[in-house]
């Protein structure tokens, strides 16, 4: 080794602290998941009706 690192201990790099949750304890995420499924709904069928009015016109 290196006189700068004398032992190979020395080149450990230290473990990061885990990251805090994003969300709050309090949030309640299956309100997000509803709005998510409630927006894709309506999407899919909006897309659904745009296409089919321009397939059968």
């Amino acid at each position: 080794m290196s006189t700068t690192y004398p032992h190979a201990d020395s080149l450990r790099i230290p473990p990061k602290p885990r990251m805090a949750r994003a969300q709050p304890a309090n949030a309640r995420p299956l309100d997000a998941l509803a709005l998510q499924l409630i927006i894709s709904a309506a999407s899919a069928f909006g897309l659904s009706w745009l296409l089919s009015h321009l397939i059968i016109g």
